[in-house]
């Protein structure tokens, strides 16, 4: 899901993050250039505006550094 044009489509765009928020325009800026680095209340707006459940925007994939982490979590 492409996160940043759901949120042009309900009408959240820079100006409205500057003038109403809830989002800031540096997280919204971060949700366009797809970075992962936001905090869990900007992902609590984002539900809230565009009325989904975290698990419609995000989806986990381990890869192999996460598989050594565990590995090494467990010795």
């Amino acid at each position: 899901m492409d996160v940043g044009d759901a949120l042009e489509r309900a009408g959240y765009n820079t100006y409205k993050a500057k003038t109403v928020g809830p989002i800031s325009q540096s997280a919204l800026r971060r949700i366009k250039n797809e970075d992962s680095g936001i905090t869990l209340k900007t992902l609590n707006d984002i539900c809230n505006i565009l009325d989904l459940q975290p698990k419609d925007i995000l989806e986990f994939v381990r890869d192999d550094a996460d598989d050594e982490k565990i590995k090494n979590l467990k010795k």
